[in-house]
């Protein structure tokens, strides 16, 4: 990515490799080159909060702007939004747009969860498929006005017949 960085790609690398699998990698094992060995060393670190800070390091350092990117939107799931900022941050711009986007969806679902939703039909047919399909499954309680507008006008066939389906699990409980 940036390229005062890029040198340091292969040592941040072995740090998060011995923090992720405990140094038992046998030296010369891992081929950083690789963008498919290093996505699985990024996608093993995001399942180790301890390793998340490593992580953050070696994706400032990422080369591969796609990779890197993947590596963030992995990891806004996994972070508090108010977090989000870090790792976002960390891509150059030119790949920054949809991790950006998914923090901006990512909000919102922390906010539905927060309070009850206020939110009309202009706001939700805004949203993009991901996120009307990512409301429409859940089944809160708090929620059933949001569920009530996606089932009704929700983009696509698939977010619409969740959201009904979601709509009668809360019926049901």
């Amino acid at each position: 990515m940036a390229a005062e960085s890029e040198h340091g790609l292969p040592a941040r690398l072995s740090a998060l490799d011995t923090a992720v699998n405990g140094g038992t990698t046998p030296p010369g094992e891992a081929t950083w080159e690789d963008g498919h060995a290093r996505w699985e060393l990024y996608r093993r670190a995001a399942e180790q909060p301890a390793a998340h800070a490593l992580l953050l390091d070696a994706v400032r350092a990422e080369t591969d702007g796609p990779l890197a990117s993947a590596v963030v939107v992995l990891m806004l799931e996994k972070t508090p939004v108010a977090a989000h900022s870090s790792w976002t941050a960390a891509l150059d711009p030119e790949v920054r747009d949809f991790a950006e986007r998914r923090s901006r969806e990512l909000a919102v679902l922390e906010s539905l969860d927060r309070s009850a939703p206020d939110c009309d039909r202009e706001a939700v047919g805004a949203w993009s498929d991901w996120l009307q399909l990512r409301v429409a499954g859940s089944r809160a309680e708090s929620h059933r006005p949001v569920l009530e507008l996606l089932a009704e006008h929700g983009r696509t066939k698939r977010i619409r017949r969740t959201a009904a389906g979601s709509l009668a699990g809360i019926g049901n409980a």
